[in-house]
């Protein structure tokens, strides 16, 4: 087998693009996908309270996977440039102490998430049935979260060690596992929420193990070391994997914001509309971290050999295809905003035409998201972390939170235009940032 040195070295950019970038895509959206379907399942075959109730639960549920996610990628950028400067023994030490981090930080998350939520959740205004969905959800997933959130760093290091397609065969692996668990508790057993909850938590935690084996064997580039945790590695791991855990965590502290506004002035449908939206995005967002987080390896080797020619050229081919990405996802929901809906919740008369509406509206974000995206994706993966960091920050929290306090006066007509313009925003953002910073960079390593 090829090794991971040798394949994102020596590998032409565009072989590099249709080997390692469209197999990472499609095993990221695999691998996020099941959020979405399981929501599908629980609209169509629970019900619009615990469809809501879901989509509730579901941002809180997604920051506790974002800090293994931070773990992930922060760990992945600087063992991708060690081994680039063929520094073998530190790429495995900080391999290891990330694993353990990993697992002691989400067991931490998980208890406090499983006490705090019901607290939580009654902040956010639910009440009755619905907050008793919501904690019983989020409770669920919160037991083999340790396990679970595992996963989303042993992928990133399957593709590292050159296992590109193992990784998006092993995401295919965890999609139909945790559908098959769905459809078992909910269509054939017809129980409840908390169920829909442990069957995406079985397929996760089998395909965990299943991921750690390789590792376990000693089969890979990267290899399980003595633990010696230190500051300056933990130090390591949070500074380059800041911006995406900001990312990750910021815009689910918008949805929370987004759901408390929604059920305030729209009720349960007005969440159900935004979660039908979130849950689109659900695959969108991980089609387009698939891309550039398949190339950072690359990237990452690359930078860390001196080759910028190369780092410029993968780059160019990854914000291709997420323009190309967006621009397809925001045709289709312009274009059947009806069908995508009833696609989750049968709906009909007023509900529906409110739907339609907002779903056209909020489908415009995708003309621009693939600006900032590419431009914070490129900026992390050369350790450039201010400028992606500031990206982050304003395309999740900031900009979000600055047009829902100009259009909450339009009430529910305002909060619709809250993402396409904070998108928009960003992207403006992003361009100046590549302009006045980035570019320069570029110059001054060649």
């Amino acid at each position: 087998m090829q090794s991971g040195e040798d394949f994102f070295l020596h590998t032409k950019p565009v072989s590099l693009f249709f080997k390692a970038a469209i197999p990472g895509a499609i095993g990221m959206i695999a691998s996020n996908i099941y959020f979405s379907v399981e929501m599908l399942l629980i609209g169509r075959l629970i019900g619009q309270t615990a469809f809501a109730a879901g989509n509730l639960a579901l941002p809180l549920i997604l920051i506790a996977y974002a800090l293994a996610d931070m773990i992930a990628v922060g760990s992945s950028i600087g063992i991708a440039i060690r081994l680039g400067e063929g520094k073998r023994n530190e790429a495995n030490k900080l391999f290891t102490t990330a694993i353990a981090v990993s697992v002691a930080l989400s067991a931490l998350l998980g208890v406090f998430l499983a006490a705090a939520c019901p607290f939580l959740f009654s902040l956010m205004g639910a009440d009755g049935a619905l907050i008793e969905d919501a904690v019983l959800y989020l409770r669920v997933y919160m037991i083999l979260l340790p396990l679970t959130s595992l996963v989303f760093v042993l992928d990133n290091y399957l593709r590292i060690c050159g296992w590109v397609r193992f990784s998006m065969a092993i995401n295919l692996v965890m999609a139909g596992l945790c559908l098959f668990f769905e459809i078992i508790f909910l269509y054939f057993l017809d129980l409840g929420i908390g169920f829909a909850a442990l069957g995406t938590s079985l397929g996760m935690a089998i395909t965990c193990l299943i991921c750690l084996y390789p590792f376990i064997r000693g089969r890979m580039a990267l290899r399980f070391v003595r633990l010696r945790i230190t500051k300056a590695l933990l130090h390591d791991i949070f500074k380059q994997g800041l911006p995406s855990f900001l990312n990750n965590t910021s815009g689910r502290i918008t949805s929370i914001l987004m759901n408390s506004l929604l059920l305030h002035l729209g009720g349960d449908i007005a969440v159900s509309i935004y979660g039908v939206f979130m849950n689109i995005d659900g695959i969108i967002v991980p089609g387009m971290y698939g891309v550039f987080d398949s190339l950072q390896p690359a990237i990452g080797y690359n930078w860390g050999a001196g080759r910028e020619d190369r780092v410029k050229r993968i780059a160019l081919s990854g914000v291709v295809a997420i323009a190309v990405m967006c621009l397809a996802f925001t045709a289709l929901l312009l274009l059947f905003p009806e069908r995508i809906f009833t696609l989750f919740l049968e709906s009909s008369g007023a509900g529906l035409s409110l739907a339609v509406h907002a779903i056209s509206i909020m489908g415009l974000t995708y003309l621009v998201r693939w600006i900032s995206y590419a431009c914070q994706s490129f900026a992390s993966a050369i350790g450039s972390n201010k400028a992606a960091t500031v990206l982050s920050l304003c395309s999740a929290l900031v900009f979000p939170l600055l047009m829902m306090a100009i259009l909450r006066s339009l009430h529910l007509e305002g909060l619709w235009y809250v993402t396409p313009s904070a998108a928009f925003l960003t992207s403006l953002l992003a361009v100046v940032i590549y302009i006045v910073y980035i570019r320069k960079l570029l110059g001054e390593r060649e």
